[in-house]
C-alpha cells in the first residue's frame, strides 16, 4: 500500500474510534473491547509506518502537509509501544474505578474515546511539515487530554484541570509568536507565502532567514513548547496534572506527550542549527534548561511524601536530561537525547501504572502509610524496582544508557562542569529515590492494606514494559539505533 496513504489511516484511525466509541451503549465490556482493538490495530498500522523510514527515507503527503521521516518515526515508535501497553492497563483501571464508584459507564466511555483522540493529535503533531499545524496539533492535545485529567470531577482534579490548560495555553501562546515570527523570517527569504510554512523548505532555506530573528524565534518556541514539555522553570503545571488524573492519564501524558513537545522543539533546533546562528546558540538555551529542570526535580524529589508526586517530578528531571543531551550536542549528544526519549518512555509508564497498582493495595498516594510491600505482593514491588530502577539510571536498564551517552558526549566536547553538574544532579536523585523506595518496599506496613490482590492482566503490560527496559538496556536493537542514527543525521545534517 501506498505510504501517503498508510499515514493518512493512521491518523484517521483513532480519530474514528474515538467517535465510534462515543455511539457505542453503556456497556464496560463492549467498550473495553473496541477500545482495545483499536490499540491493537494503532500499534500495528503505526509500527509499520514507521518501519519505511527506518532506512533514512523521508515522505511526504496531503501536498506535503504531512512529513513522515526518521525523527517523526521516532516519536511515532513511543506512541505506539507505549500508548498500546498504557491502553492495555486502562482497561483494568477502569474496571476498579467503577467498582469503587468513582467513575460511571458513561465516564469510562468518555476517557477511552478522549484517549483515541489524545493519540490522534500526539501523532499529528509529529508528522505536521506545515508548522502552524504543529503547533495547532500541539495546542490540541491539551484540549483533548484535559478532561482525562479532571475526570474525577473532586476539587483537586478539576484545579489540576483548570491549571494545566491555563499554564499550557500560556505557554503555547509563546509558541504560536515563534511560528509566527518563524513564518515572517521564511517570507523574507523564501519570498512568497505557502512555501515558508513548511519545515523542509525553512530546513532547506535555513542559511537565507534572519539570525537574528531566529534567535528570538527559539526562545519563543523554547518557552512556549517548552512549558508543554515540562521543561524548568515552566514545569509548575506538572506535579498536580500527573498526580491528580488516573494512573493510565499519567502515564501516557509523562511517557509520550512531554516527548511530543520535545519534537516540536528540536523542529526548530534543527532549523537554527543549520543557519548562520548555528549550533552553538540553541545548545547553550538547552544547557541552562536542562540543567535548572534537574536541580529543580531534585530538590521536590526529596522531600516528596505522594508517590504520584514523585514520579511526576521525574518527569522534569528527564526532559532535563533530554534536555542537556541536545545541548551537549553533536552526534553522539543528539542520539543519546533520542535515545533518553523512549528509555524514559518505557520507564515512566511503568512507574506511573505500578503506582496505580501500589495505590490498590494500600488506598493511598501518601508513602508514609505504606510499607512492606515486598511482602504484600512480590511481582508489583518487582515491577515497581525495575521502573524505579531504571529511572535512576541502574546498568542494565535503559536509562543508564543513555545517560552514560550524555556523559560521555559531554567528555568529547569538553563540556566538563556541564557533566559534573549534571552527575551531581543525578547523584542527588539517586539517593532520594533510593531512600523513597526503601521506605514503599520493606520495613512494616504503616497504614492500611486493602487488598494483596492485583489481577495477573493488570501487570501483564507492565511485564511487557520491565522486558522492554531490559531490551533496551542490554541489546542494541538495530532498527532502533539505525532509525536514531538517521534522526540525527537529518538534525545535525
Amino acid at each position: 500500500m501506498d505510504v501517503g496513504v498508510l499515514i493518512v489511516a493512521m491518523l484517521l484511525i483513532p480519530l474514528i474510534g474515538a467517535i465510534v466509541i462515543w455511539f457505542l451503549p453503556e456497556n464496560f465490556g463492549l467498550v473495553s473491547t473496541i477500545h482495545a482493538l483499536l490499540a491493537v490495530v494503532e500499534l500495528v498500522l503505526t509500527l509499520n509506518v514507521v518501519s519505511f523510514v527506518i532506512d533514512g527515507s523521508i515522505y511526504f503527503t496531503l501536498h506535503k502537509y504531512l512529513i513522515l521521516d526518521p525523527i517523526a518515526g521516532v516519536f511515532l515508535t513511543l506512541i505506539a509501544i507505549v500508548g498500546f501497553l498504557v491502553n492495555m492497563y486502562a482497561i483494568n483501571y477502569m474496571k476498579w474505578d467503577i467498582q469503587k464508584n468513582e467513575l460511571n459507564l458513561k465516564e469510562v466511555k468518555l476517557y477511552y474515546g478522549l484517549m483515541h483522540l489524545f493519540i490522534f493529535t500526539m501523532m499529528l503533531s509529529v508528522v505536521s511539515n506545515n508548522i502552524a499545524i504543529m503547533w495547532a496539533a500541539v495546542e490540541a492535545t491539551t484540549l483533548s487530554s484535559v478532561f482525562m485529567v479532571a475526570i474525577y470531577k473532586n476539587k483537586r482534579a478539576v484545579e489540576s484541570g483548570w491549571k494545566y490548560i491555563i499554564i499550557c495555553s500560556v505557554g503555547l501562546a509563546f509558541a504560536l509568536y515563534g511560528t509566527v515570527l518563524m513564518y515572517g523570517a521564511g517570507y523574507n527569504a523564501i519570498g512568497d507565502s505557502e512555501n515558508p510554512m513548511f519545515w523542509s523548505n525553512l530546513m532547506a532555506s535555513a542559511n537565507l532567514l534572519n539570525p537574528d530573528a531566529l534567535k528570538v524565534v527559539f526562545i519563543f518556541v523554547l518557552i512556549g513548547f517548552g512549558t508543554k514539555a515540562g521543561l524548568a522553570p515552566m514545569h509548575t503545571w506538572l506535579p498536580d496534572v500527573h498526580s491528580e488524573g488516573p494512573s493510565p492519564t499519567s502515564a501516557i501524558l509523562s511517557a509520550v506527550l512531554l516527548k511530543c513537545a520535545i519534537a516540536a522543539i528540536l523542529r526548530y533546533y534543527s532549523i537554527i542549527g543549520h543557519s548562520s546562528v548555528g549550533f552553538g546558540y540553541v545548545e547553550t538555551l538547552f544547557l541552562v534548561v536542562g540543567l535548572l529542570s534537574i536541580f529543580i526535580a531534585a530538590l521536590f524529589i526529596i522531600r516528596q511524601r505522594d508517590i504520584k508526586r514523585m514520579f511526576a517530578y521525574h518527569s522534569v528531571e528527564h526532559v532535563g536530561i533530554i534536555a542537556v543531551g541536545f545541548g551537549v550536542g553533536g552526534p553522539l549528544g543528539v542520539f543519546a537525547a533520542l535515545f533518553h526519549t523512549m528509555a524514559h518512555s518505557l520507564s515512566k509508564a511503568l512507574a506511573f501504572c505500578a503506582s496505580g497498582n501500589i495505590i490498590k493495595i494500600y488506598g493511598t498516594r501518601d508513602m508514609e502509610k505504606m510499607g512492606g510491600l515486598v511482602k504484600i505482593n512480590p511481582l508489583v514491588t518487582t515491577l515497581f524496582a525495575v521502573a524505579i530502577f531504571s529511572l535512576i539510571g541502574i546498568p542494565l536498564l535503559a536509562v543508564f544508557v543513555s545517560e552514560f551517552l550524555i556523559i560521555k558526549a559531554g567528555i568529547f566536547t569538553s563540556e566538563y562542569l556541564q557533566i559534573v553538574l549534571f552527575i551531581i544532579g543525578l547523584a542527588i536523585i539517586f539517593i532520594a529515590v533510593l531512600a523513597h523506595f526503601n521506605e514503599v518496599a520493606f520495613g512494616n506496613v504503616r497504614g492500611e492494606v486493602k487488598t494483596k490482590k492485583v489481577e495477573t492482566s493488570a501487570n501483564l503490560p507492565l511485564i511487557i514494559l520491565a522486558i522492554l527496559i531490559f531490551t533496551f538496556g542490554v541489546y542494541k536493537i538495530d532498527s532502533w539505533y539505525l532509525l536514531l542514527s538517521n534522526a540525527v543525521k537529518i538534525i545535525l545534517g
